[in-house]
Parts: C-alpha cells; sequence; structure tokens
C-alpha cells in the first residue's frame, strides 16, 4: 500500500521528475505563504532554485499548479487516510484511527497550508474548483471502502456506505478541520474525550440495531 510521508515526498524518483517534484513543492510553499492570486511563476521559480523556462516546462501555467496541487493533496489524503476493516479490532477503535489521522493532518503544516491555499482559491473562483475537480475525480474513497467493509461484516447498518463516510468525515472535519483552517492553524481542543463523543454520535445512527450496546439502551 502507498503511503505518503509527513512532507509528503517518496523516494526513487528520476532526475526529471525529482525537478518536476521540487517545483511542485516551492509552489506549495509560495502560494500557501502569499496565497495563489498574489504569488507569481517568478516566485515560484526562485522558491525551487530554476529557471521561469524551466518551470513553465513542467507547468504551462499557474492554473495548471494549482491543478496539481489539488490533485496530489487528494491522494495523499487517500494514501494516508487509508485504513483496511479489522475484524479482530473493536469498531470503536478503528473509527478512532480515523479521528486520529485527521488531527495528524490538522498538526501537519504542511497539509494545513495546502488545505487554506485551495479553499481560499476555490472559493474565489469556482471555475478553478470545477476543473480540478474533473481533473482528478477521485475514483476511490478509503473511508468509503471501510465502512462497506464494516457493513459486510455486520458491524455498521450503514446501506449506502458513502453517505455513512460522509457523515463520519463531516463530524471529523467539524470538530477538528474547519475550526483550525478558520482559527489560524489552532490544533482544537479535547483529546479523547471529544473523540469518544463524535465515535459514538456516529455509531448512535449506524450501529446494528441487534448490537449489544444498542440493545442495552432500549
Amino acid at each position: 500500500m502507498e503511503r505518503w510521508s509527513r512532507n509528503g515526498t517518496q523516494g526513487g524518483r528520476k532526475p526529471s521528475e525529482e525537478k518536476r517534484e521540487s517545483i511542485l513543492e516551492a509552489a506549495i510553499r509560495v502560494f500557501s505563504r502569499g496565497g495563489f492570486e498574489a504569488s507569481s511563476m517568478d516566485l515560484v521559480a526562485l522558491e525551487a532554485g530554476a529557471s521561469k523556462r524551466t518551470v513553465y516546462n513542467y507547468f504551462p501555467s499557474k492554473e495548471i499548479l494549482l491543478h496539481e496541487i489539488a490533485a496530489r493533496f487528494g491522494r495523499e489524503m487517500r494514501a494516508f487516510k487509508r485504513f483496511e476493516y479489522d475484524p479482530a479490532v473493536p469498531i470503536e477503535t478503528q473509527l478512532g484511527r480515523f479521528a486520529d489521522a485527521e488531527l495528524e493532518v490538522v498538526r501537519n503544516e504542511r497539509w494545513m497550508g495546502m488545505i487554506r491555499l485551495l479553499v481560499a482559491a476555490f472559493v474565489r473562483s469556482p471555475e478553478l474548483a470545477r476543473a480540478s475537480v474533473s481533473r482528478d475525480p477521485a475514483s476511490e474513497d478509503p473511508l468509503a471502502d471501510w465502512m462497506r467493509a464494516a457493513a459486510r461484516a455486520g458491524k455498521l447498518d450503514a446501506p449506502e456506505p458513502a453517505m455513512a463516510a460522509a457523515v463520519f468525515r463531516a463530524l471529523l472535519g467539524g470538530a477538528y478541520t474547519w475550526p483550525a483552517v478558520y482559527g489560524g492553524g489552532t490544533v482544537p481542543d479535547g483529546g479523547e474525550a471529544l473523540k469518544r463523543e463524535l465515535v459514538e454520535t456516529f455509531l448512535a445512527r449506524y450501529r446494528p440495531s441487534d448490537h449489544p450496546a444498542e440493545r442495552r439502551a432500549r
């Protein structure tokens, strides 16, 4: 399984791939610091230690660079947040792993910079957002895959795994990600108590009705 490091790097690249990667990472830093609209390709070239011509050879426009950043972020998130369903591990513990992963994203300065950059750019230009989605339609959803496996194992009552994934993702985003985005990067308080509350709130809706915890609540 492909896993991304906290700085988004992988090994074993050819020189041309390394140059493309260095330009892309430079653009992430430049755009995250100054914003997409206010930053120029000259600044990206300076940050990457490359000529402007070299930057344009790899990325013909600033918009294409942004699309590539959005695609990169999506791939990194899908890899970082992929967990296989494990029938030997309690469902609460497994859901907690997704919450822990979301917190790791919030604590990662690079990833949070990418989130703020993309949110600001896409709010300002919905056309850019639509173009990025069309270029990288995200054919896989690791959380939905996990929900599907848990439902097949009888641990969740989730006939629509994609919807269940969207609900849990909304809970995590509302508790962790969006407060950090709009709070200047501050990691929300709550710790284990907040994580348990999020997991139990989700399970109050999706736990099977014949589960022992559900029977005790009746």
